[in-house]
């Protein structure tokens, strides 16, 4: 049966799978060794939870075996990918956890309905499919009693795994989502709830309105002393919790970038190669130089996406050539070396048939007197057959081409050999299309060993003379680089992350490994385990308490900000209020233009305004035509009037009352398992220690 045919197809997979388990014990035997030299073999602590650095091993194996087949995967940096594996898995332990808190369970029997009852879950379907049982149910059958099926238990190894996986996942996502029910089912709005939110997404209020902005006044004129600032950040202290200990560096990454010699070298072989590229129609002469890139490609024109090369592919003959302008050190040229119309693809019935040149005439016989396939492979031992299969043609050798253009309705001869014959039948034919082939040579400029040997020498020179934190910093620019400030913590996977796409500088793990080896003011070597970068690190500043101290550089200059606002702003009011009686007054006071603005109370956002979630709240409350202010805000002193308010003539329903507040402050925005996850992670410790292992 096909579920057979299968599992023994799946065999080579299984290989692959056992080879892949050496490997990773290979791997996991070093780490463990590595975990019992430190006395400590714990990846994670998730409160009295631990994450055993073995179990992290074989999660990262199994992530990894998914980019085997993805060409990107060599581009990945592993300490990124180690990082987000980890991650997951902590998060998969506090929702376990919060599971077993409140009670969320599993039965058998729901186990046994998802899997293989008469509803069963869709990933339960697929399963099914994918191996060619009928249903979840034969699967099940499949595995307890193999020698039913014709099959033995070792064949079923890989199945079996793959089940139990399933069933694993298919449990974890009912928890999730009785989780989800009880968050949503907390989480309702009341008729207080409705009426607010209905207030404030059908109100409009239109204000007028002056200010003075704080930016613009000398901040000389408004001190602040450390014990203000301490103050400030007591009030506020929670905003700055520490998950983790962090630390404070600068550090230079050094783009290894080729010089104007490496430059004019590859200047000189791309032009080597374009002069090659102009002989004949194809590109041996490109090929013998052996320097440079050469990528072929044959496809109809709608598939070329960029537009200059579609353009110049449709409007150019056999053997012309077109060269790019260079950019970023890259250098791309092309060359069309043909252009054929030929069936895109074709559907055809085939029937293999084993044996002498008297037994495939047997055969050929058979199908073109009116017999089936079917017929045929009983008839004939060993003869196989496929039918209705696509097969793309425009490809395959001119004389096999030549066949299928050729074929009638009936059965032909595709091949034969005194071992057997490929009979094969055309169904249907796609219209012929044209195809161009397209060659690309490109070349990259690359540093030199000389280039990069340069640099280093240099940046080490750097290092010997200042061998400080303070000295790093103070004098890098001096000597030509750039000391970049970071805050890094045991979870940097890289150095220099944008914050909103995660992306830093690869291969740069044991850069921040160094950092929490060493103590505050070290400077580290040079880290060269990025081919483009030369890497070297200084240690300002060490924190490993509960909260990001007042003093820290970042802390005290946004908390010096915000105390010395404040400071202005009582300024401006003593000097403003009682001293104007309309906007006009206020505005001549202040030096400013009376504006105008739309307030919105859904949103906590008016660009006029700047970011004063307050200030929206006052004018809420405020009734029309009374003239507010001044009125102190974190960015400036406001005056305002509220001259008009429109109310919206519709009235959302319950159901669109219910469904936004579920959005915007309900289960839909806290009952994700990310937003969940984070939740709790905030009231469970956390506690990370990969870094223990580079």
């Amino acid at each position: 049966m096909a579920v057979l045919d299968k599992i023994r197809q799946r065999k080579k997979i299984l290989a692959i799978v056992i080879g892949a388990a050496l490997v990773a014990f290979i791997i996991e035997v070093g780490i463990e060794a590595l975990g019992r030299q430190a006395s400590n073999s714990t990846a994670a602590k998730v409160g009295s939870e631990k994450i055993d650095i073995m179990a992290f091993q074989r999660r990262l194996e199994q992530e990894s075996a998914k980019d085997q087949n993805n060409p990107q995967s060599s581009q990945i940096d592993q300490a990124v990918r180690q990082q987000q594996v980890l991650n997951t898995m902590i998060n998969e332990t506090l929702l376990k956890q919060e599971y077993e808190k409140v009670g969320i369970e599993v039965s058998d029997h729901e186990i046994t309905e998802l899997m293989v009852g008469k509803n069963p879950a869709p990933a339960a379907m697929q399963f099914a499919q994918q191996v060619g049982a009928e249903s979840p149910a034969q699967v099940q059958e499949i595995l307890t009693n193999p020698t039913k099926f014709g099959a033995t238990s070792d064949q079923l190894v890989e199945m079996r795994n793959e089940w139990n996986k399933l069933q694993q996942n298919i449990v974890e996502q009912l928890q999730m989502t009785k989780l989800q029910m009880l968050v949503a089912g907390g989480l309702q709005a009341n008729d207080l709830d409705r009426a607010q939110m209905a207030e404030d997404e059908t109100t409009t209020c239109y204000i007028t309105f002056v200010k003075k902005d704080l930016a613009g006044m000398d901040d000389a004129k408004y001190p602040v002393s450390d014990q203000e600032i301490k103050a400030e950040w007591e009030k506020h202290k929670q905003q700055y919790r520490l998950e983790e200990e962090t630390r404070d560096i600068h550090y230079i990454a050094l783009n290894v970038a080729p010089s104007q010699a490496d430059v004019q070298a590859a200047n000189k072989v791309a032009d080597e190669a374009w002069a090659a590229l102009q002989k004949g129609l194809g590109t041996d002469s490109v090929r013998i130089l052996g320097k440079v890139q050469i990528d072929t490609v044959m496809q109809t024109l709608d598939k070329f996406t960029n537009k200059n090369i579609k353009d110049f592919v449709a409007g150019a003959a056999i053997g012309v050539t077109k060269r790019d302008t260079v950019i970023n050190n890259h250098y791309a040229m092309y060359k069309l070396t043909g252009k054929i119309v030929s069936l895109d693809s074709v559907n055809y019935n085939m029937v293999i048939v084993p044996g002498a040149k008297s037994t495939q005439d047997s055969a050929l016989a058979m199908l073109q007197g009116g017999k089936t396939p079917e017929d045929v492979a009983k008839a004939i031992k060993g003869a196989q057959m496929a039918e209705d299969r696509w097969e793309r043609i425009y490809m395959v050798p001119d004389s096999l081409k030549r066949k299928f253009e050729n074929a009638g309705e009936g059965y032909f001869v595709m091949n034969s050999s005194e071992q057997g014959a490929t009979l094969l039948k055309v169904n249907e034919k796609k219209a012929p299309k044209t195809f161009y082939t397209l060659a690309t040579i490109t070349y990259d400029a690359y540093a030199s060993q000389k280039t990069h040997d340069d640099m280093h020498a240099k940046l080490q020179d750097f290092l010997t003379k200042n061998k400080t934190a303070k000295d790093f910093a103070e004098n890098a620019a001096k000597a030509g680089f750039q000391a970049v400030p970071a805050t890094v913590t045991p979870s940097t996977a890289q150095l220099g992350q944008n914050p909103y796409t995660g992306q830093g500088i690869k291969d740069t793990r044991k850069a921040v490994k160094w950092v929490f080896d060493n103590d505050k003011n070290q400077v580290s070597p040079i880290f060269s385990d990025n081919n483009d970068y030369l890497v070297a690190v200084c240690i300002d500043e060490i924190y490993d308490g509960d909260y990001m101290p007042w003093n820290a550089p970042q802390v005290k200059e946004m908390l010096t900000t915000r105390v010395r606002n404040s400071k202005k702003a009582d300024a401006l009011m003593a000097q403003y209020k009682g001293k104007a009686s309309d906007l006009n007054g206020y505005a001549k006071l202040m030096g400013a233009q009376v504006d105008s603005a739309e307030v919105v109370f859904a949103s906590n956002f008016v660009a006029k305004l700047q970011n004063e979630p307050a200030l929206i709240g006052r004018i809420a409350g405020s009734p029309k035509g009374k003239l507010i202010g001044p009125w102190k805000g974190e960015n400036g002193v406001y005056v305002f009037q509220v001259y008009d308010i429109k109310t919206d003539g519709r009235k959302p329903s319950k159901e669109e009352l219910n469904n936004r507040y579920a959005q915007q402050r309900g289960g839909a925005m806290v009952g994700n398992p990310n937003a969940m996850a984070y939740i709790l992670s905030r009231a469970t410790k956390v506690k990370r220690s990969l870094i223990n292992f580079y």
